[in-house]
């Protein structure tokens, strides 16, 4: 037995005593309270020190879908969403799938006038017989082949090179129906083809636009591929973009001005 001093008076008193004889201090109620502290003290600390990598794991998902959203862009800026119905027995043909180089054509044809949007031109097309505006640094090329335009900087006397925009008339005259059809052409042409984002559709300018956008492997490069279908006159114009690797803003907003700056029609 060793003597201690009683916490609360300083008396001298047994360390088996349960309380001070002389004040009544209850020695084991703090001992045990005074052990409860160290232990709930050493919980926190083991909780504070704790990573909880879920939450981390949560978070970089998080940002991953982000930038890949921010990748997947077309020119609507919205839209409603919808599954094109199957179209069966059509025999139409779906311009838009051959890719200039090799087939014949005319760079530079139709002639350009001043803009209305700053750094732009109007283009005046003798293909699809309408006019809309395009950068003033772009230039043009119309393949005789498959009646395509060709809108963009890499275009010479044997064609394009993508990035660039196309339109060209097609045999169709329900904007869903064509983009179905061009689906299952593309589909037989590369074996690759995934859908991107489904088809979509919304008012811009004077039309209303459906588009789907498409990535596939050609030559060894990604290429995403955005079709956007109209009516005019009771007939399809398809105007489509083509880029490696990713969907750019710049191309998207060249075509946002072509659609809003339309006129014409066959």
């Amino acid at each position: 037995m060793a003597m201690i001093k009683c916490p609360e008076c300083n008396a001298d008193i047994s360390d088996k005593a349960e309380a001070c004889p002389k004040c009544g201090y209850e020695l084991k109620k703090a001992e045990n309270k005074e052990t409860t502290g160290t232990d709930t003290e050493k919980k926190e600390k083991k909780f504070k020190g704790k990573i909880d990598y879920k939450y981390i794991i949560i978070g970089l998902l998080v940002i991953v879908v982000g930038f890949y959203m921010l990748n997947q862009q077309n020119i609507f800026k919205s839209g409603k969403t919808g599954n094109a119905s199957t179209v069966s027995g059509q025999t139409n043909s779906t311009q838009g799938t051959t890719q200039p180089g090799t087939a014949s054509g005319t760079a530079g044809t139709g002639t350009t006038t001043p803009g209305t949007n700053a750094g732009f031109v109007v283009f005046n097309d003798p293909n699809i017989g309408m006019s809309y505006e395009i950068p003033s640094s772009y230039k043009t090329f119309i393949e005789s082949k498959t009646k395509l335009s060709y809108v963009g900087q890499n275009i010479d006397d044997n064609g394009a090179l993508i990035p660039y925009i196309l339109l060209g008339w097609s045999n169709y005259s329900e904007p869903v129906q064509f983009l179905n059809a061009f689906t299952e052409e593309l589909k037989k042409q590369y074996n690759d083809v995934e859908i991107v984002i489904n088809l979509v559709s919304n008012q811009i300018g004077n039309y209303y636009v459906y588009g789907i956008q498409y990535q596939y492997t050609s030559s060894g490069h990604i290429v995403i591929d955005n079709r956007y279908a109209t009516v005019i006159n009771g007939k399809v114009l398809m105007v489509g973009t083509r880029e490696e690797n990713v969907n750019t803003q710049t191309i998207n907003d060249v075509t946002r001005v072509i659609f809003n700056t339309l006129k014409g029609g066959n």
